[in-house]
């Protein structure tokens, strides 16, 4: 991302003519693009470092599920903007979840942010939770090309990432991986389905629900 933020820049400064405010328009939408990738990817670094330092601590409380969600999609709202993608929260009433409000709420921006990236322009994501036993179940489920039987096992390992060159999207291979860690830390599950009636992508993980016989109003324990 640096790199192409640095030529662009210089493709501005260094123009024959006055650039017309159309192509400069498009100029700095592009920097502005870099710049985001850019963020995410030292984020994940960040994430993925204290992850694996064991720095990380999680702290299990209490937390209404609607507001982890709703914290999530504030961080989102100009990548939804620029795609012109709305997202709808199916989420039942007074539903909460024993987790780490932070880490808890980075697993839902990364599904999100993932789902962001492999919808088409104008398309609708959905966000849905079910209660069954003692843990929620929640879902993020796109309208872009699926995933193929080959990847499910696979795509939340560390890097991996589908060809690029095929399906025009780039990544680091680090958000998912980021997710099962975070996650697994919790003592729930992440997976991902293909979905054979007509695309999309369909993620889901667990949480443990906040009123379940196992759950504590605070639990501390550090991420390995």
């Amino acid at each position: 991302p640096i790199a192409r933020i640095r030529l662009i820049i210089d493709s501005l400064f260094h123009e024959s003519e006055k650039p017309k405010r159309k192509d400069s328009i498009s100029s700095l939408r592009a920097i502005a693009n870099e710049t985001e990738s850019l963020q995410w990817l030292v984020q994940e670094m960040l994430d993925l470092s204290m992850i694996e330092s064991g720095q990380a601590t999680i702290r299990l409380v209490d937390v209404p599920l609607d507001e982890l969600v709703d914290g999530a999609l504030e961080r989102l709202e100009d990548q939804c903007a620029a795609k012109d993608i709305k997202i709808k929260s199916d989420l039942p009433d007074n539903l909460h979840v024993l987790c780490d409000r932070d880490l808890a709420r980075r697993v839902i921006i990364n599904l999100v942010h993932n789902a962001i990236k492999w919808s088409p322009k104008g398309e609708k994501i959905v966000i849905k939770a079910e209660k069954q036993a003692d843990e929620v179940i929640i879902s993020v489920l796109d309208n872009g090309p699926g995933i193929s039987e080959d990847q499910v096992d696979r795509i939340f390992e560390r890097f991996y990432q589908v060809d690029a060159s095929r399906s025009g999207h780039e990544g680091t291979g680090l958000g998912l991986a980021i997710c099962r860690h975070i996650v697994e830390a919790h003592g729930g599950r992440i997976w991902a389905e293909s979905n054979k009636e007509g695309g999309g992508g369909r993620f889901r993980f667990t949480l443990l629900a906040a009123n379940s016989e196992e759950s504590e109003p605070a639990i501390s324990e550090e991420m390995s």
